[in-house]
């Protein structure tokens, strides 16, 4: 009985010991890697370790490193729209100088001129001038707008094919001067949406389509495959496709044409995005050659 009650002492002894040792093994490995946690500098791309093959050390490991690499992807992007930002607002910056710089020239120009005729061309250059950068001003104000999720919004059912039709129509002289003919298709259809933000998602889109196409424009609503869900494509062909990345189009200050060399701030897009994902539609582009086919997908009510 003595013996039985001695080897069941030893037994327990031993579990204990062995149960101490694999502790002290798990806070030895958990301290290696917090101090490699806490001396490790973020910007690195070191990655956690295992220094045993503990039960579950090797899962926890590979958990952190995921974590690791997902910061590590996180703060790679947030750089890289910093830098973008950077680019773009010193890109604007000098948008919005020249036609100031410009208008000041004039003005000067108008302040030394005699003759009234040429004094009246100046004075309307320079208003032409301080008018462009008029329109770069209100452009940064939308996008402030749009991207402000407080800016209040009255969704209701409004008639798709007016609406359309009104913006293009406001831009026929436009469309008239590049001999272009655009067309519509659209049924009578009421949408989910705030009349005056979807207004100026399409001001937006029709704009672009001037600005940057090479053809007549084409705005088609049609039935998606999802209930109660309507696209609305604009499409036009577009010069230098091959330099337009379709993914980045929504992006604030996205330009394709890197020289800046056609009229805009970059910002259109970027406010027709924020507006469409405020009322719960959806904006995406794609290139079919050198066609350029945006779709907003609304609701239909």
């Amino acid at each position: 009985m003595a013996d039985a009650l001695m080897l069941a002492a030893v037994l327990v002894l031993g579990l204990a010991l062995g149960g101490l040792f694999v502790i002290a093994c798990y806070a030895t490995e958990l301290g290696r890697q917090a101090r490699f946690l806490t001396a490790r500098d973020r910007a690195s791309n070191a990655r956690l370790t295992c220094g045993s093959r503990l039960p579950g050390m090797v899962g926890v490991v590979d958990a952190v490193n995921a974590e690791l690499a997902a910061a590590e992807a996180e703060r790679v992007e947030a750089l890289r729209a910093a830098d973008e930002f950077s680019r773009g607002l010193s890109a604007l910056s000098h948008d919005v100088r020249t036609p100031l710089t410009g208008a000041r020239g004039y003005l000067q120009l108008a302040r030394e001129e005699e003759d009234p005729a040429r004094k009246d061309a100046q004075l309307a250059a320079a208003d032409a001038r301080l008018s462009a950068m008029s329109g770069l001003l209100d452009e940064l104000f939308s996008y402030a707008r749009a991207a402000d999720p407080d800016t209040p919004l009255e969704l209701g059912p409004i008639a798709l094919r007016p609406l359309l039709e009104q913006v293009l129509v406001g831009h026929y002289p436009e469309f008239e001067e590049r001999g272009w003919e655009p067309t519509l298709t659209c049924d009578e259809v009421l949408v989910e949406a705030d009349g005056e933000a979807l207004s100026r998602i399409v001001e937006n889109l029709v704009t672009n389509a001037l600005r940057h196409g090479s053809g007549p424009l084409s705005v088609r609503a049609r039935r998606t495959g999802e209930k109660d869900r309507l696209a609305v494509e604009f499409a036009n062909s577009v010069a230098g496709s091959d330099t337009l990345d379709p993914d980045r189009l929504f992006e604030r200050f996205y330009q394709a044409d890197s020289s800046r060399s056609t009229a805009g701030s970059g910002l259109g897009l970027s406010v027709a995005a924020k507006l469409a994902e405020a009322q719960g539609m959806t904006l995406a582009a794609r290139l079919e050659g050198n066609m350029l086919v945006v779709t907003l997908v609304v609701s239909a009510v």
